[in-house]
């Protein structure tokens, strides 16, 4: 598959396309490509386009559109994951989910939450978060890239989601797998899950005052970085997003 990327709408004029600066540096010194190579860029008006580099340099790259269509890639059911930090790498746990599908990433402090950061290093840690979903939504062939929001408190979280949102809880006891839960795509889902230990008593009563409906994800235990990304995956599979392959380039 070609190299993808994000590039604003004023990137491209006509049939042409100019990137600059890091992108264009990634694209000649890391990735090595050459004149004649493909690309897909993928701009904010939704749309994506197939391109052939006519000229590759550090500081510049130039390319031919060769065609163009609404962007793929995209689940149409919404999820915003409600992700307790986990103890280490958080990156894992943005990567995974990007490249799964999720929507949004909207990390927490909740009862049981060990790592707690310095006020000073959290916009550091959020650059860095949204880095990592940028590079993952490229490789994952996204049609945009979710939003890595700064960590707050589960109640703000909550509050901050969209009105009708869905909101369900995964704990080890509930009665509803997770896995054979009824979907409606059209709906947007907000999917909670605990850090290593689980909900504390208060998280619960949080959720359970914003309409949670509790879920498990059967009889074996997951790392939180990685149950979340098990999680969307199960969701999506039963809303029907995973019945299709990746979409193919467009016939010359």
């Amino acid at each position: 598959m070609p190299q993808r990327f994000f590039v604003n709408g004023g990137d491209i004029a006509g049939d042409g396309l100019v990137m600059e600066g890091a992108v264009a540096n990634h694209i000649a010194r890391s990735l090595r490509m050459h004149s004649g190579d493909s690309i897909v860029v993928v701009d904010d008006l939704n749309r994506e386009h197939g391109v052939l580099l006519r000229s590759v340099r550090p500081e510049r790259i130039e390319g031919e559109v060769s065609w163009t269509r609404p962007v793929t890639g995209e689940p149409t059911l919404r999820i915003t994951v409600v992700q307790a930090l986990p103890r280490e790498r958080m990156e894992d746990c943005v990567d995974l989910l990007v490249e799964v599908g999720a929507a949004e990433i909207r990390p927490v402090i909740t009862e049981r939450v060990v790592t707690r950061a310095p006020g000073d290093r959290i916009p550091n840690r959020v650059h860095r978060w949204q880095a990592v979903a940028t590079e993952s939504a490229q490789l994952a062939g996204r049609g945009s890239i979710p939003r890595v929001h700064s960590p707050v408190a589960l109640a703000d979280a909550l509050a901050a989601l969209d009105n009708g949102t869905r909101v369900l809880a995964c704990t080890f006891d509930a009665e509803q797998s997770l896995a054979a839960l009824d979907v409606d795509s059209d709906s947007p889902l907000a999917l909670c899950v605990g850090p290593e230990g689980g909900f504390g008593a208060g998280d619960l009563e949080t959720l359970r005052q914003a309409g949670a409906q509790t879920v498990h994800m059967g009889a074996r235990i997951l790392r939180t970085r990685y149950a979340s990304a098990v999680g969307c995956a199960l969701l999506l599979a039963r809303s029907g997003d995973l019945a299709d392959a990746v979409a193919a380039a467009p016939a010359p």
